[in-house]
């Protein structure tokens, strides 16, 4: 009944009824407190109390313990009890026992008690505290030269913390009392001040449940009850509006409704839906022969009675896997019509409860062009592989008589030299210097060829990477020192040997120097040779150990979208380099290839009119494909 009560009671009730009983709990919470605290601070206050009447006494006895004066000990014990502050005060010889009384009238020097309170404080290098319902015993061991020589206790009555923990009860009562009625009387008033409003909201809501959409809602607030009435306004306002417009859409969608007829009828597709059976629910035809029987033969008529059984059977399966998956699902199929292969994609996606929505389009056209695009491409490939054997086969027969051109200017120029002819010499050596180039030139394109057609091999060896840093330094130094360049080498000291195609490594560093004092005038060309090493050398695989070959120059540099496209064959930054620098655009593409034979590759740094870093990575071990070195 209690619980009914309290359900059915008024807002204001339970408003009042609910800050009260917060306000009371939060005033008892700090009373409570308040007393515990004092409480805390009266017993300390009186433990300090006790403490010096234990260090007073212990000054007292200590000259009287050792040897053991009865008699002082004696007056020391009326003196403590003539003033009637201490209810206990003992003191105890060395081994506990108590050998005084303050209210004794004699000693007990002959017949000392058993007191093991005093045994306690023989034990304790501390002031022992021991709390009782009317008193604290107080005490501590008096030493001398640091060794107990016996002990002395007082005790000290509790009534007067009693009484004040009595005074501090009564105020706190008091206070709470007090903040108790002025918490009530707050939540009365904030109670009438909330109800007031609410009530209105109440009104106004039901109204407007009802149909009046005109309520108006007034509180003269800018609390959160004055945003819930301002949110009710433009709430109903926004209703208002929003059923005039409703109207006017209403009339558009109508209107609209004819574009979007007319808009699926454009669309040259196939249209069917079909049924959880695959009954034929609604079908539109797409743009020219719609290959199947008008609309009106269709309807609730099933697949297997229109299309053949193989393709009926294909359908039946996508409807119930659609329906199952609730996903739309595609699939291709084919179906010979006049004797004609036509070819067709399929669409079917849920449209309701146990319906399928299938768009078919006649895709014959797309397949003819996409078989067209794969032969053109298989011809493309065949005339591309063409093109690498037949250069590199004109690339053997060019080099033949290449070379025989190279030895007999050779021969010339000591046949001049020897006749004293020297000023036939520049020509001759212009002959020789053309006939290399071109020779290098069929080299890179003998090169591109074999990569092409996947007949590059490789030829592993171990060799000291020092040894072929300075080889290269010496076939590149004229080319430095021709533009006025300048080479500085830096080899990491941890390195040693590799084990690779020695020759191609050789010719991708000779590539990329060649390309840095090419494009580099006045400038400088840094090469920094370095190894990364496993986290655990020792029990790493070589092959995890990487190389680090970087070239660096201070030359033209390359923008972002150069750099995109110098690892293609026959490509070079822009036609202006072209013409200002020569070159075939072999070398950065032939280099990247044997890098990557070799499991490697080229990483490429550049700014444009700052310079460009060149870094090839290779492992310390390459493995060739098969598993061995050739």
């Amino acid at each position: 009944m209690g619980i009914f009560s309290w359900r059915q009671g008024s807002l204001a009730t339970k408003l009042t009824l609910a800050m009260t009983s917060v306000v009371i709990v939060a005033v008892g919470s700090v009373t409570w407190l308040s007393l515990r605290r004092q409480q805390l601070s009266f017993r300390q206050e009186l433990q300090q109390q006790a403490a010096i009447w234990v260090e007073a006494l212990d000054l007292a006895t200590s000259d009287v313990l050792n040897p053991l004066d009865s008699q002082a000990i004696a007056k020391i014990a009326d003196r403590l009890g003539e003033d009637g502050l201490l209810v206990s005060g003992r003191i105890y010889r060395q081994d506990g026992r108590a050998i005084a009384d303050i209210y004794e009238n004699q000693l007990l020097l002959s017949d000392p008690q058993v007191d093991p309170f005093g045994e306690k404080l023989i034990d304790s290098d501390q002031v022992v505290y021991e709390w009782y319902a009317d008193r604290l015993i107080a005490g501590k061991a008096v030493l001398a030269d640091g060794q107990p020589i016996g002990a002395v206790s007082i005790g000290l009555s509790t009534e007067p913390l009693q009484l004040k923990m009595v005074t501090v009860r009564n105020q706190g009562l008091l206070v709470a009392a007090i903040a108790a009625s002025v918490g009530a009387a707050i939540a009365v008033l904030l109670g009438r001040s909330i109800i007031g409003p609410l009530q209105e909201i109440t009104a106004a809501t039901e109204e407007f449940a009802e149909g009046d959409l005109t309520r108006h809602i007034t509180v003269n607030s800018r609390d959160e009850l004055g945003v819930l009435a301002n949110s009710f306004n433009r709430m109903a306002e926004e209703l208002r509006d929003l059923i005039e417009s409703m109207a006017q859409r209403a009339e558009a969608l109508h209107q609209s409704e004819a574009k979007n007829i007319a808009l699926l009828n454009a669309i040259p597709d196939l249209m069917f839906e079909f049924s959880h059976d695959g009954t034929f629910v609604d079908f539109k035809g797409g743009r020219g022969d719609t290959i199947l029987r008008p609309a009106g033969e269709l309807l609730r008529k099933t697949v297997s009675d229109v299309l053949p059984a193989q393709l009926a059977k294909l359908y039946l399966k996508y409807v119930e896997r659609t329906l199952q998956t609730r996903e739309i699902q595609v699939f291709e199929y084919e179906w010979f019509i006049n004797n004609k292969r036509r070819h067709f994609e399929a669409r079917f996606v849920v449209s309701g409860e146990n319906e399928v929505l299938a768009i078919v389009r006649d895709v014959t056209e797309g397949k003819l062009a996409q078989f067209e695009l794969e032969q053109a491409k298989e011809a493309a490939e065949a005339a591309n592989h063409a093109k690498s054997v037949f250069l590199a086969n004109m690339s053997h027969e060019l080099r033949t008589p290449l070379n025989a051109i190279l030895g007999y200017s050779d021969l010339l120029r000591e046949e001049v030299e020897d006749l004293g002819y020297e000023d036939l010499l520049p020509d001759l050596q212009k002959i020789r210097q053309a006939g290399l180039h071109l020779l290098s030139i069929i080299s890179d394109v003998l090169d591109i060829s074999k990569l092409e057609a996947g007949q590059m091999t490789l030829y592993l060896e171990n060799f000291d990477i020092a040894t072929l840093i300075a080889e290269v330094r010496t076939t590149v130094e004229p080319l430095v020192q021709k533009k006025n360049n300048t080479l500085s080498i830096h080899l990491a000291r941890d390195l040693d040997s590799m084990y690779a195609d020695r020759t191609k490594v050789k010719q991708i560093l000779l590539n990329l120097l060649s390309n840095a004092a090419n494009f580099t005038e006045k400038g400088s060309i840094v090469v920094n040779v370095r190894q990364d090493s496993p986290p655990n050398p020792a029990e790493a695989n070589p092959g995890e150990t990487l190389l680090f070959f970087s070239v660096s120059d201070t030359g033209i540099g390359m923008t972002l979208e150069q750099q995109e496209h110098i690892f293609e064959a026959f490509t070079q930054a822009d036609n202006s380099t072209t013409r200002k620098y020569g070159g075939t655009g072999l070398g950065l593409a032939i280099s990247q290839r044997f890098c990557e034979l070799m499991g490697g590759e080229i990483i490429v740094e550049s700014e444009a009119n700052v310079g460009s870093t060149f870094t090839m990575r290779l492992p310390k071990m390459v493995v060739a494909e098969g598993g061995n070195g050739e």
